[in-house]
């Protein structure tokens, strides 16, 4: 199919499907826009599809302009070289879509916003960006079952004062829900800042209020800096800030939260090799935040370095300052290893297809998120250019092997 006749197919809440081979970006392209994806309505979406997954390479997406929101588009099965932008955007979907390049919805040069979007089965990897993928001021947004790889920067924007190097981020934005969200063996070349491979932050004053937002079942594997680090300065008031349940850091520098906000924290398992398994700092004491059922293991600084009491906690590990720091554990805490696998966190969350506050959006199914949907299809996209990580075996049976 050729580009005129794509830009013909393609109808408001029309389907499109690609046949085997690479086609032109679509959207805009720095200078021009090329192909135009139109809304479809919500019962009625416009869908582009692969016709044989992974067979379809789109050389760039780019959604919404300034000046339009582009609404209810799909875009399933195909692999995107050069990143994706959802730029003015609501209820688009991106489904079994590998993105070879940066991710960003949402943008900091307009306020239109970015609303009801569901990310959902896709993967993105790249070099030679300071941030993977991002969630900028963006509400209302699911990233459901994504695999997120930096394979290092190495340029100037990425190192130096104010140029943190991040896998995923929510940056000034209210109610994002991660699911199932695995950050795996990100890299950072000489020179990167380092920060973390979950990030989120919010520095906007009396704009884009942070809150509401979750990390559900999500899993950094190998962080070469924090696991997570989180700092917002302006929160939404009388909500939770941040909801981090059923979560694995494994072998990074640990949960960091600064600053702002009320969060709760449950059933997370942080083996550090570097600095706290958990650090809450003294800004949030008094903050009404909840921190339970926690494992800390592994070696670093402290076990616990809390502000805020945390009740039931196994802390086992070689920890240079101590277990416990701050206000610490308040009750049920013990220095044995649990009598169960971090793999128990690792649940599947969310009813699929379903975007922010449908019913069951983030719900726990009560299975294990393994095995992986599209391994074959991930293993081919993102490992063409490396064996490091899970590219050696297979996503479950290298998660399986790290976290024994």
């Amino acid at each position: 199919m050729s580009p005129c006749s794509l830009s013909l197919a393609l109808q408001s809440g029309g389907t499109v499907i690609l046949k085997d081979g690479t086609y032109p970006a679509i959207g805009w392209t720095g200078s021009t826009e090329s192909i135009r994806i139109p809304s479809g309505t919500q019962s009625s979406p416009t869908v582009i599809r692969a016709q044989n997954p992974g067979r379809a390479i789109i050389n760039g997406l780019w959604i919404g302009r300034s000046t339009r929101k582009d609404s209810d588009i799909r875009i399933e099965g195909v692999r995107i070289e050069g990143g994706a932008t959802l730029y003015n955007t609501s209820r688009i979907t991106l489904k079994n879509v590998g993105v070879h390049g940066p991710l960003d919805v949402g943008t900091n040069d307009h306020s239109q916003g970015n609303t009801d979007n569901l990310i959902e089965d896709v993967w993105v990897w790249a070099s030679g960006q300071r941030v993977i993928a991002i969630n900028y001021r963006a509400d209302r947004n699911v990233w459901r079952r994504v695999i997120v790889r930096g394979d290092g920067c190495g340029k100037s924007g990425c190192s130096g004062s104010g140029n943190p190097n991040v896998g995923i981020t929510i940056y000034d934005s209210s109610g994002v829900s991660f699911q199932n969200v695995l950050v795996l063996d990100r890299i950072l070349a000489s020179g990167d800042s380092p920060y973390a491979d979950f990030a989120c932050a919010q520095h906007t004053s009396g704009q884009y209020l942070w809150g509401r937002n979750e990390w559900l079942g999500i899993m950094s594997i190998n962080a070469p800096d924090q696991s997570l680090y989180c700092e917002p300065d302006f929160v939404l008031s009388g909500v939770v800030s941040g909801t981090i349940r059923d979560a694995v850091f494994w072998n990074g520098g640990g949960l960091n939260l600064a600053r702002q906000g009320r969060f709760d924290v449950e059933r997370v398992w942080s083996r550090t090799r570097q600095g706290d398994a958990f650090r809450v700092a003294p800004e949030l004491a008094g903050s009404g935040s909840v921190l339970r059922n926690l494992v800390a293991t592994g070696s670093g600084r402290y076990g616990i370095n809390t502000a805020v009491g945390v009740s039931g906690a196994n802390v086992n590990g070689n920890w240079s300052q101590g277990a416990y720091n701050q206000t610490g554990c308040v009750s049920g805490c013990s220095t044995s290893l649990p009598g169960f696998s971090p793999l128990s966190y690792f649940v599947r969350y969310g009813v699929d297809g379903t975007r922010y506050g449908e019913t069951g959006y983030n719900a726990s199914q009560n299975v294990s998120a393994l095995p992986w949907p599209n391994e074959a299809r991930i293993k081919a996209e993102m490992c063409a250019t490396t064996s490091r990580g899970f590219c050696a075996t297979s996503i479950s049976e290298y998660i399986a092997s790290q976290l024994k």
